[in-house]
């Protein structure tokens, strides 16, 4: 069912195709579900979109669809997935009239997706050559309903630095208690088979790691486990703009990440073991909110307020031994580059 404000751009005639070739095409590329779904939420990312764009045009496997959500943009973001929705049929843009948040994004793209596989890709990352068709081999090999590769990372230029996420050297597979007790997973963007997604969607009011709470989820509620595998096919983009440079979005995402692990809580019968790591992550991101209160108060020099917050929560003292460690690694260990990279 269309939702409002959707805009669906068709292909234009390709080159070299006659008037009958080129419906058959439009026909097949119609009704044949295709094997992976890219969902792609994007709000002023014009920067990045259409480099975005094109690392799934140059995929090995052709078998694919694109859908871009943009929501409520300012910048060019429409206009530049317009123009490549015209050229190329796999490729469907919805617009909102306002800023809904990517969760929403995203729900509106997976009520279209046809594919049998769903996999998302922000707007300002990138996938690797090869990455969809490594996925589906993976999958199919395996019988993983949840499949993921690393991710590299690249700094705001898209310059690739050597890092990934994990590290991994062999291939791993994760269950709903590793997730929570490793929510860095929640970076990784897994391919996930379109039927464990049946009836379950992004959370409308989560704007922070939702990816981790869709997982989460899945894993739950599918009894399932997602199977983890040292490629590189996803690369992340660290942007200056991240969270971790602006601590009143550190606030807000803290503060939406706690309620979203008070209703999962409240929401399942949990394992004791399940139940155990969603209490330690509660108490950690209450931790972690303290800690901002703690840093603001000695940015804006309030030192006895900052006192006052460690003094009420000792458990900061965990996050100041952290973020000494990390400037350590800085300024005597010369580990600039990499803390720089990981947002240290």
């Amino acid at each position: 069912m269309s939702s409002q404000g959707e805009n669906l751009v068709s292909a234009e005639p390709q080159e070299g195709c006659d008037h009958n070739e080129q419906a058959t095409i439009r026909t097949t590329v119609a009704i044949a579900a295709p094997s992976v779904t890219v969902v792609m939420a994007n709000f002023n990312g014009a920067n990045w979109i259409e480099e975005a764009i094109q690392s799934v045009q140059r995929q090995s496997v052709a078998d694919w669809e694109l859908i871009v959500v943009d929501d409520a943009s300012t910048d060019a973001s429409v206009e530049i997935v317009q123009a490549a929705a015209a050229r190329d049929p796999r490729i469907v843009l919805l617009t909102s009239a306002t800023n809904a948040g990517p969760s929403i994004a995203r729900n509106r793209a997976l009520d279209r997706a046809r594919g049998r596989w769903i996999t998302i890709l922000d707007s300002d990352d990138r996938f690797a050559p090869g990455r969809l068709e490594a996925l589906l081999a993976k999958a199919e090999a395996t019988g993983a309903g949840i499949v993921a590769d690393d991710l590299l990372i690249m700094n705001e230029s898209g310059s690739l630095t050597g890092y990934s996420l994990l590290g991994l050297t062999a291939e791993k597979t994760f269950d709903a208690v590793a997730l929570v007790n490793a929510p860095n997973l929640g970076y990784l963007q897994p391919m996930i088979k379109t039927e464990l997604l049946t009836g379950l969607r992004y959370d409308a009011r989560v704007r922070s790691a939702e990816d981790f709470d869709l997982l989460l989820r899945v894993l739950v509620e599918r009894d399932a486990q997602m199977l983890v595998y040292p490629a590189l096919g996803y690369h992340y983009r660290r942007r200056g703009d991240s969270l971790s440079t602006d601590k009143a979005a550190d606030r807000r995402a803290l503060l939406g990440m706690l309620d979203a692990n008070a209703r999962f809580r409240a929401s399942y019968a949990l394992s004791g073991r399940l139940a155990d790591a969603c209490e330690h992550r509660q108490r950690t991101l209450e931790t972690s909110l303290r800690w901002v209160d703690v840093t603001e108060a000695v940015r804006e020099k309030r030192f006895s307020a900052a006192i006052r917050h460690t003094l009420d929560h000792p458990r900061v003292l965990s996050c100041a031994a952290q973020f000494v460690a990390k400037r350590f690694r800085v300024h005597v260990l010369g580990n600039k580059r990499r803390a720089q990279t990981l947002g240290l």
